[in-house]
C-alpha cells in the first residue's frame, strides 16, 4: 500500500465513523481532526466519491534563483575588496569592462552577500578583521561613529565649469601609534566632484597654504582650469598666511557661516566616503609606520575616486570625475547627458 493509498482510506475510516455515530465532533476527537478539516473532506467526498478524499499532489518547491559560479566570485571579490560600497555601488562597478561588464542589479548583489553572510558593511568588515588576526596582523580600530551625515547643501552652489568654485577642509584622522596626530587636508572641485588630497602631521595655516600651492593648483593646471573661488570654513588654518595668499594668487575667498557647515557639503561628504571607503578598511589591513605609506594609499584611492568610480548625483549622473575635469582624456564620454 502506498503513502496515498493510505491516507485515503484513514479518511474513508472518518466519514464512516461520523455517519455510523451520527456525531461529527465525536469522531473527529477520535481521530484527533479538527471540524474544519472534516467537513472539507465531506465536500469532497460528496462531490467526487472515494476519488475525492484522495490527497492532492502537491507542487514541487521551487529552487531559490542561483547566480553564475563567476558572477558569484566576481560580486564576492569585488565586495571583499572594497568593504563598504553597498549593493548599488557594487552593481554599478561590475558593469564596468574592467571589472567583466557583468549585467547585475542591486538586489542581486544584495542576495549573493546575503547568502555568504555579508549583507552589511560591518559583516564585511568584521570578516575582514578575522582574516588578519589569523594572518598575524595587528591593525588600529578606527572610529565606530562617522562624522555628522550631511545630506546637502541648503541651496545648491553655483559652479557650471572646473575651477569655479573649490571647496577645502580639513580632516582629522587621528593620533596613529608610532606616526602621532594625522591630518587630511581635501579640495573638492564643485563641477565635477573631482578630489584632491594629502596628508600631514602639522595643522597651520601654512600648511593650508602649501597644500593650494603645491597640490591644488598643479592639479587645476594641468586640467586647463584656473581657479576662481575657494570655499572653506572659519577654521584657524583658513586664516593670516592663508589669506594672504589668496590675496596674491587674486583668488576669492568665501567663508561658510559659523555652525553651517553643509554649506561646504561637496567636500564634507567627500571626506566621509573616504573615511568609510578607504580609512575603515585600510587600517583594518595595514599597520602604518609613516606618512609616507599612507599617502601613497590615499593617492591610489583618489585614482580609483577619480577615474575609476561613477557617481550617481544630479552633476555626473553615473559619470566619473575625471570625465568633466579631464575631458581630453575622454573626448566622447565628458558630454552632459
Amino acid at each position: 500500500m502506498t503513502l496515498a493509498d493510505s491516507v485515503m482510506a484513514t479518511r474513508l475510516k472518518v466519514m464512516k465513523r461520523a455517519e455510523e455515530t451520527g456525531n461529527v465532533s465525536e469522531a473527529c476527537r477520535q481521530f484527533g481532526l479538527s471540524r474544519t478539516l472534516f467537513y472539507r473532506w465531506r465536500r469532497r467526498y460528496l462531490a467526487y466519491g472515494d476519488d475525492g478524499l484522495q490527497p492532492r499532489p502537491q507542487t514541487p518547491q521551487r529552487w531559490a534563483r542561483q547566480s553564475a559560479p563567476d558572477l558569484e566570485h566576481a560580486v564576492l571579490a569585488y565586495g571583499l575588496q572594497w568593504l563598504t560600497h553597498g549593493p548599488q555601488r557594487v552593481a554599478d562597478q561590475l558593469r564596468q569592462p574592467k571589472y567583466g561588464g557583468w549585467q547585475v542589479s542591486a538586489s542581486g548583489v544584495y542576495g549573493i552577500f546575503r547568502r555568504h553572510g555579508l549583507q552589511t558593511r560591518w559583516e564585511r568588515l568584521t570578516r575582514l578583521e578575522q582574516r588578519v588576526m589569523q594572518d598575524g596582523l595587528l591593525t588600529e580600530r578606527t572610529r565606530r561613529q562617522l562624522r555628522t551625515a550631511l545630506n546637502g547643501l541648503e541651496v545648491h552652489v553655483e559652479a557650471k565649469r572646473p575651477g569655479d568654485l573649490v571647496c577645502l577642509d580639513t580632516f582629522y584622522i587621528g593620533q596613529l601609534k608610532g606616526v602621532g596626530k594625522v591630518w587630511q587636508y581635501t579640495a573638492c572641485d564643485a563641477a565635477s566632484s573631482f578630489a584632491i588630497a594629502m596628508l600631514s602631521t602639522e595643522h597651520d595655516a601654512v600648511t593650508a597654504t602649501r597644500f593650494l600651492r603645491q597640490v591644488v593648483l598643479p592639479a587645476l593646471k594641468e586640467a586647463g582650469h584656473r581657479l576662481k573661488r575657494l570655499l572653506v570654513d572659519g577654521g584657524p588654518e583658513w586664516r593670516a598666511v592663508f589669506e594672504q595668499a589668496c590675496a596674491r594668487l587674486k583668488i576669492r575667498l568665501q567663508r561658510t557661516r559659523p555652525r553651517h557647515p553643509w554649506t561646504n557639503g561637496f567636500v564634507e561628504r567627500l571626506q566621509g566616503t573616504i573615511l568609510t571607503e578607504l580609512w575603515r578598511c585600510a587600517f583594518r589591513r595595514t599597520f602604518y609606520r609613516g606618512v609616507p605609506a599612507m599617502e601613497r594609499d590615499l593617492q591610489e584611492y583618489l585614482r580609483f575616486y577619480n577615474f575609476e568610480r561613477s557617481h550617481r548625483g544630479y552633476r555626473l549622473k553615473g559619470r566619473t570625475p575625471g570625465m568633466l575635469f579631464c575631458p581630453s582624456l575622454f573626448p566622447h564620454k565628458g558630454q552632459a547627458v
